[in-house]
């Protein structure tokens, strides 16, 4: 009589009494309380958090499922005797019967329960996909070692811009592909076997047509824009800057034109073979224009001399070839140094800053923590010593340029994953790499003697040089003069033959 009565107060069957399902219970109302806790706090805050989105989306949902799935995996065992050393019996049948209150109980539970997990489910899959999406993800969450990548990428124009956009665009084949290869980083970041630094092949990247103009319309024509640059010699503080502004003849658009983007013209394509990973060596070209007219290029070294390259090292000239560092891009120690004079963030009024900037910035160090020690031990050092008189009188100004130099480190350098400028060539210009010079060099000849020109009025007009009052100015033109050097050595050589940029 006691145990009916006790039986009587049971809310559901005698298989859901046992420790498995116990366990089950307490871990799902757990999770459950704490997804409703995290949920509240990333619905309610302004700021979304990068750790709360891979908690409350990512690391969370699993166990909640496991604690879901334990209860009824503890209910078969206790059905079966298995959980009271009986040993194996044949289970017996599933049998709903709604008369009895264990089993209305049962079925509301389960129901209820079905019901919420279905809803969290979506909810919880999709803001996961759009969390997983996200640049905070593929810059610090998953992918830790893209400090290099997530660094640049907050100082660039595309900064908006999220990094799937890009590196997947739309498509569930590209998105599965993609993830696909995250999938294999993942697996190398854990046990520590990626690169450093990062390798950028170009030839990996989805064609620009399906990526960047989703945004930028290849249909648009401009005729020239306004560039306008600054240079400071080593000791900004005896010699004036060198003005230079240019019109660059960027063209573009469908009918045709001269112009940089004549590279990219409807019906105009090019096709290059490269003999490094990097694309900065190309001894063979070839042009296609809109009447469907051949021709080849080649260089003195040329392996294609007498065979034609294999079609697997053809490639056809895309937007990234030149602005293969539109997002991430690591500057220059002479660069940063020009524009943080420039923007007056450093003093030009400092001796040799300049040529001291470039030094400490360009040096080589293990970690990020020694350079910015070295950096303004380095400085103090110098200025303290050689540049003592200086010094005495102008400790808050070097303090503030050595401020903002370790700050220019910080932005560009990192020597954990050793990404810096050397290690990822820009290659729009050619100041400090080959840049357009990779084609444009005089050196690539077709077979009837037509020569691919590096003549500088190809891509620019100089309308303004000089310094102060001696500036120059023409809107018909000037022909290039190099700063501070009366030598003429630098007409036959390319700019990479002096510029290091370090």
């Amino acid at each position: 009589m006691e145990n009916k009565n006790k039986k009587g107060k049971q809310r559901f069957s005698d298989s859901f009494y046992n420790s498995i399902t116990y366990l089950g219970v307490m871990l799902s109302v757990f999770i459950l309380v704490c997804e409703l806790f995290l949920f509240a706090i990333d619905f309610f805050s302004a700021t979304p958090s990068v750790y709360l989105g891979l908690l409350t989306y990512v690391l969370l949902p699993p166990f909640l499922t496991i604690g879901l799935i334990l209860i009824p995996v503890g209910a078969h065992f206790k059905k079966n005797h298995v959980l009271h050393g009986l040993g194996e019996k044949k289970p017996k049948p599933i049998v709903i019967d709604l008369s009895l209150s264990t089993h209305q109980n049962a079925l509301a539970i389960f129901m209820i329960g079905t019901v919420a997990l279905l809803i969290m489910t979506a909810i919880g899959s999709y803001k996961a996909f759009n969390y997983t999406e996200s640049t905070q993800f593929c810059g610090v969450t998953c992918h830790g070692i893209m400090k290099p990548e997530y660094t640049t990428h907050n100082q660039s124009p595309h900064e908006r811009v999220k990094c799937v956009d890009c590196h997947v665009g739309s498509g569930a084949n590209w998105y599965l592909h993609y993830k696909v290869a995250g999938t294999r980083m993942v697996v190398k970041a854990i046990d520590g076997t990626y690169d450093r630094p990062i390798p950028a092949p170009v030839e990996t990247l989805r064609p620009a047509k399906e990526t960047c103009e989703e945004c930028h319309w290849p249909g648009k024509a401009f005729s020239a824009i306004q560039l306008e640059k600054r240079y400071y010699a080593d000791d900004p503080s005896q010699t004036p800057p060198w003005s230079i502004n240019l019109l660059m003849h960027v063209g573009g658009g469908p009918n045709g034109g001269a112009g940089i983007h004549a590279h990219m013209y409807y019906g105009n394509d090019i096709y290059y073979v490269a003999e490094d990973e990097k694309h900065q060596k190309i001894t063979w070209i070839k042009t296609v224009n809109k009447a469907g007219k051949a021709v080849i290029f080649m260089t003195e070294d040329s392996p294609y001399k007498k065979i034609d390259p294999p079609a697997e090292k053809i490639r056809k000239m895309d937007c990234i070839d030149c602005h293969n560092r539109a997002t991430h891009r690591f500057e220059a120690p002479d660069v940063l140094m020009n524009r943080a004079l420039a923007h007056g963030d450093i003093s030009p009024a400092i001796p040799m800053i300049k040529a001291k900037g470039v030094d400490v910035l360009g040096a080589s160090y293990s970690s990020s923590g020694e350079a910015i020690q070295k950096i303004r031990a380095s400085l103090l050092k110098y200025y303290s010593t050689k540049q003592a008189t200086y010094y005495s009188g102008h400790e808050a100004q070097l303090e503030g340029a050595i401020m903002n130099i370790t700050l220019l480190y910080e932005q560009n350098f990192f020597p954990e994953m050793k990404s810096r400028w050397d290690v990822y060539p820009d290659n729009i210009g050619h100041m400090i790499s080959q840049g357009c010079f990779r084609c444009h060099d005089n050196e690539h000849k077709s077979q009837t003697g037509e020569v691919i020109s590096r003549k500088c009025t190809l891509c620019h007009t100089i309308t303004e040089q000089g310094t102060g009052a001696t500036i120059q100015k023409s809107i018909d033109g000037l022909e290039f003069q190099h700063p501070w050097d009366g030598d003429e050595s630098w007409k036959t050589q390319n700019c990479t033959d002096c510029h290091t940029g370090g």
